[in-house]
């Protein structure tokens, strides 16, 4: 794991996932993030809500990015297999 700044000034962490540690993080964040929505949905308290928004949103984000870097299907490998 390594740390950088970010353009803006914020710290960013670089962190290496076997492809395994990958998918379960990815299904644990989907998993949270739709307990997120229903814990939004029963939060009376405005200042509670605004909080689960803005913690939902960056996990989202992590979420997005995890998805985006899924490695594409080597074309080869697909025709070798058939």
């Amino acid at each position: 794991m390594s740390m950088a700044m970010q353009g803006s000034g914020e710290k960013t962490t670089d962190l290496t996932l076997t492809t395994q540690e990958r998918d379960e993080l990815r299904l644990a964040l989907r998993t949270y993030v739709t307990d997120m929505r229903m814990e939004l949905a029963h939060t009376d308290r405005s200042e509670c809500r605004e909080e689960l928004r803005a913690r939902r949103a960056v996990l989202e984000e992590v979420l997005r990015r995890l998805v985006e870097r899924r490695p594409a299907w080597p074309s080869k490998n697909v025709r070798e297999a058939e």
